[in-house]
């Protein structure tokens, strides 16, 4: 009568070890963002790479992560340079007032909710929302990697492949965001609120000191792109995760331009760059079976 508990126990273990490492990386970032540390890549990654050796996987997630790493921190040295470039930033704001019946989204929504001097509860939220861009996809792609290493595949080739036509925009035209182009109506309220949680000292990491972000990389928006990207491989398979990162989406959306990183239309392009490279990698994807296909297979010697 004991032989079945077995099996049953074994198929227990995989829902504890995802619940506890849910506890696990919501305690680090929880942490961390309580401490003033920058969330980024490589702190996520470590996090990720501990449950993978727990689960017995560690040298699978070396080999499949280690390209995509390598591409990721590439791209971020290369958006960094397209600040070097000398070509003068656009200013989108009459586009925006144009889309928004001559009204400015950013300038609505703090006007409506921002209260000078004070740290509100969407301050804060928003601001969660916005140092959660990196987390975010990595989190995402590891759960993909866990159930299917093909579809994990699929989207970083499609994650990747959208940050280079993000920084092919960023490098030949450069825009500011509305915190930069209107000082005097937009308030930069990640700045605000960092000062006063942090006291201004918010920890950011050697080799992210080193890239030199590039504060004119606004349209697109990856802030919008990245979670927007998730949705769209995670709905055809966990339709309750893609929900919740559409959700996510939306929330990204406002806190963006309620913070004055964005505009709404560079979020709005950044949909659009979600679409294009998609398209572009599932075309790809099927393309490429079809040719398997077509291949006679080779006769054994």
């Amino acid at each position: 009568m004991s032989a079945p508990a077995e099996p049953r126990a074994r198929g227990r273990r995989p829902g504890a070890l995802l619940i506890g490492s849910l506890v696990y990386l919501a305690v680090i970032f929880g942490v961390m963002l309580w401490r003033g540390i920058s969330i980024e890549p490589e702190w996520v990654v470590l996090a990720l790479l501990v449950i993978a050796i727990a689960m017995g996987r560690g040298l699978t997630f070396i080999a499949d992560w280690g390209p995509f790493l390598l591409l990721f921190f590439a791209y971020e040295a290369m958006r960094g340079f397209a600040s070097k470039t000398g070509f003068a930033p656009h200013d989108l704001s009459g586009m925006e007032r144009a889309l928004f019946g001559g009204t400015l989204p950013t300038v609505v929504l703090q006007h409506a909710f921002y209260k000078p001097g004070v740290v509100s509860v969407q301050d804060v939220v928003a601001l969660f929302f916005y140092f959660m861009h990196f987390p975010l996809p990595i989190v995402v792609g590891f759960f993909f990697w866990l159930r299917s290493r093909d579809h994990y595949h699929h989207f970083i080739a499609a994650l990747l492949l959208m940050c280079f036509l993000a920084f092919v925009t960023y490098l030949f035209w450069p825009s500011a965001p509305p915190w930069y182009q209107l000082p005097h109506e937009v308030v930069k309220i990640n700045d605000e609120t960092v000062r006063s949680l942090w006291d201004g000292q918010y920890y950011v990491s050697d080799i992210y000191q080193s890239f030199n972000p590039n504060r004119f990389a606004a349209f697109p928006s990856l802030h919008a792109a990245f979670p927007a990207l998730a949705a769209v491989y995670a709905w055809p398979r966990y339709r309750a995760l893609g929900v919740v990162l559409g959700l996510w989406t939306l929330a990204v959306l406002l806190s963006i331009v309620y913070l004055g990183e964005h505009y709404a239309i560079d979020a709005l392009d950044g949909f659009l760059y979600v679409a294009v490279a998609t398209a572009l990698i599932e075309a790809f994807t099927r393309w490429r079976a079809r040719r398997g296909a077509a291949t006679p297979a080779r006769p054994s010697a």
